[in-house]
């Protein structure tokens, strides 16, 4: 062959050869292509699922939230968690009596009033309880703001996964995605099915947390995403709430009165099972039923006065719906104030003219008692009330123009007051006293400064209510003074009366919970002017 065949020839098989290896090239450019797309494609579907798994968890604490704000009869409360995957919390089914079936279950979305939440694995939620705060624990624990200091020892703390640290204490509430299966983990593809094991989904000791939560400690041990409720967090809204209720009271107590005027304070040294308003105490916790005495009486007296307030919520009870809860609360109303009376005429003490009082008194309680049993009319007893109550206003023992007893639906006259009771404060100014000749609080007025007083009027307040957060670990929950609750200028002395000075200070302070201040100042304080600024 000639040497420009063999050249032309050997030229040919390099350009074949050229073409191959940029075949070879794309491809090998296709197949990166794909793995990257394909790489990109994973990690977007799990950002999906996660951004899915946060919202529900999302929904599922402020759901959380939202009922234990809301509880009619028990502030702060969460219901017991969901036993057999049916979406609620009910009777016999998921708690029996005061006890949850479990503290761990799953997520009652249908008590919470939520849709069907899911995780970004398309399972349902888990959920975590700590004892004393579960639904229809009142028997057991009391639930106050002091819960989780009381009861400390049954709240739940969560722990690193990976080091065992602990990450947050006084945790309320938990609740979880179980992530994905792990080895030797089994589920059903069944909604319904409540034969499922919970260490099929959760780990470690997330699936029997009587006091440790774990956070996720890798992929392959401990998957469990979680969101937590801490105390402070469940706790501050509910507080808010129980104030305002107290506030609206107190409010709607003062607009029914010609003069705008304020009941007495129970004195911080008082037990705090008798929560009696006492004559000239500005400052100190909220009476059973208001006192309005303009003048000092004996505790036998202050006793028959509390009972006539008590007797009149019940006939007031009867009359609205004769049934055998108001008839039973009638008899009882009846004879407690007929023995108050009656021991009021054997132990006149200062209270004087007794005997007239007494008679009255004691002639309302009876026909009472006769009225639950069958006899006697609401008329009947309402005229010795009536009676009873006019001999105090025109012998200038109490000011006629103010209510003996609180407003319908009241919050002092709730299922839950004695759980708050101890732990709510009050500040009245002293030209807004009962008997006062004034109609305006004047230089007795009350200030509230900070940046958790959201009103105006500063200056002009007529009284305040006051919200004590457990700070103080000398202090004792039994006695429960006011130190034990309160800060700087908040601190008064229900010892400081309305004739020898308004109070130690005029001036209470709040702040947001955001604000530095708050960490040695965390007292929550409403103001109370008859609605005017104070909304």
């Amino acid at each position: 062959m000639s040497a420009e065949c063999t050249a032309f020839f050997r030229q040919g098989c390099g350009k074949q050869h050229g073409a191959a290896l940029m075949v070879m090239l794309v491809i090998m450019i296709i197949g990166a292509a794909a793995i990257l797309v394909s790489a990109l494609s994973s990690s977007s579907l799990q950002i999906e699922r996660d951004k899915t798994t946060a919202d529900a968890l999302a929904k599922a604490r402020n759901a959380l939230i939202a009922y234990a704000v809301s509880d009619p009869n028990r502030p702060g409360e969460l219901p017991c968690p969901d036993f057999n995957n049916d979406g609620a919390s009910v009777p016999i089914v998921d708690y029996n009596g005061s006890s949850c079936q479990s503290l761990v279950g799953w997520l009652p979305w249908k008590t919470l009033g939520l849709p069907d939440l899911r995780d970004g694995n398309g399972d349902r939620l888990w959920y975590a309880v700590a004892n004393p705060f579960h639904a229809n624990g009142a028997a057991t624990f009391t639930l106050n703001s002091d819960t989780p200091t009381t009861y400390q020892s049954q709240m739940l703390t969560v722990q690193d996964g990976a080091t065992g640290s602990t990450l947050q204490t006084n945790v309320v509430a938990v609740v979880f995605s179980s992530g994905t299966v792990l080895s030797g983990q089994i589920r059903s593809t069944n909604d319904n099915n409540a034969t499922n094991a919970i260490t099929n989904y959760l780990e470690g000791s997330n699936a029997n947390p009587t006091s440790v939560i774990t956070q996720t400690a890798n992929n392959t041990t401990i998957n469990d995403r979680l969101l937590t409720i801490g105390s402070n967090e469940l706790m501050a809204p509910v507080e808010m709430r129980i104030a305002r209720e107290a506030k609206r009271c107190l409010d709607n107590y003062a607009a029914s009165n010609t003069y705008k005027r304020y009941p007495w304070a129970v004195p911080d040294t008082y037990p705090s099972t008798n929560q009696t308003g006492v004559y000239s105490t500005l400052f100190g916790r909220i009476a059973a039923t208001p006192l309005t005495t303009t003048q000092p009486i004996d505790s036998t007296a202050s006793t028959m006065l509390t009972a006539l307030s008590s007797l009149q919520i019940a006939l007031n009870n009867y009359s609205a719906n004769v049934n055998a809860t108001t008839t039973s609360a009638l008899l009882s109303a009846g004879q407690t104030l007929a023995t108050a009376a009656g021991n009021a005429d054997n132990n006149p003490g200062t209270f004087q003219p007794y005997n007239y009082l007494t008679d009255q008194a004691q002639n309302a309680g009876t026909s009472a008692q006769n009225l639950a049993n069958g006899g006697s009319s609401v008329s009947t007893v309402q005229n010795y009330v009536n009676s009873t109550n006019s001999s105090l206003i025109s012998n200038n023992f109490i000011d006629g123009s103010m209510p003996i007893y609180w407003p319908s639906g009241c919050v002092f006259t709730s299922t839950y007051w004695n759980a708050w009771q101890n732990e709510i404060f009050y500040q009245l100014a002293s030209a807004d006293r009962p008997g006062s000749g004034l109609s305006a609080c004047n230089t007795s007025c009350l200030s509230i400064t900070g940046s958790g007083n959201p009103n105006s009027g500063s200056g002009s307040y007529s009284a305040a209510v006051i919200v004590g957060r457990a700070h103080n670990a000398s202090g004792s929950l039994t006695s429960n003074p006011p130190s034990y609750y309160l800060e700087g200028s908040n601190l008064h002395n229900s010892n400081q009366t309305y004739f020898t000075s308004p109070q130690l200070s005029q001036t209470f302070v709040t702040y947001n919970p955001g604000d530095p201040n708050f960490s040695s100042v965390n007292d929550l304080v409403l103001c109370l002017d008859g609605n005017n600024n104070c909304k």
